[in-house]
């Protein structure tokens, strides 16, 4: 994939059984969706035929029934999404965005440490303040008004 393709929640919810289970037929990834949501076996092809579009499923079709596999890992998706989130907004916001994400979580106790780890780390080389990145008028920073 050479450029970012959004996700829909419903084909994230395809690529969630792709992860879990590459290498799935359409009848697997459907039987697995249809257990939480009332979709139909089209609307489910659907989503797999787009995801194929996005580059983000590939087909193995050398035999019957055909063989889907994601080609992004949700590793590198998430972090794809990520960095457009962050792109998004202003930068003097990252740490409330990154508050508001801690406090939405379900966090255990191990991945609270790594997140303590990780903050020690880039407090050793953070500056002491951050710069805006927004077009004037984006954003509320005092140095953006007329």
């Amino acid at each position: 994939m050479t450029e970012f393709q959004p996700m829909s929640p419903s084909e994230r919810q395809i690529m969630r059984v792709l992860w879990a289970n590459p290498n799935s037929t359409s009848g697997y990834i459907i039987e697995q969706l249809q257990r939480s949501f009332s979709w139909s076996d089209s609307t489910i092809k659907t989503l797999i035929i787009r995801l194929t579009k996005k580059g983000y499923i590939q087909i193995d079709d050398r035999k019957k029934p055909f063989h889907y596999s994601a080609t992004i890992s949700e590793k590198a998706q998430l972090d794809q999404e990520t960095d457009v989130l962050l792109d998004q907004v202003c930068h003097k916001q990252n740490g409330n965005l990154l508050h508001t994400l801690i406090d939405k979580a379900t966090l255990s106790q191990d991945d609270i440490q790594d997140l303590m780890n990780a903050l020690k780390e880039k407090a050793a080389t953070a500056p002491t303040s951050v710069a805006c990145n927004c077009l004037p008028g984006q954003c509320n920073c005092h140095h953006h008004h007329h």
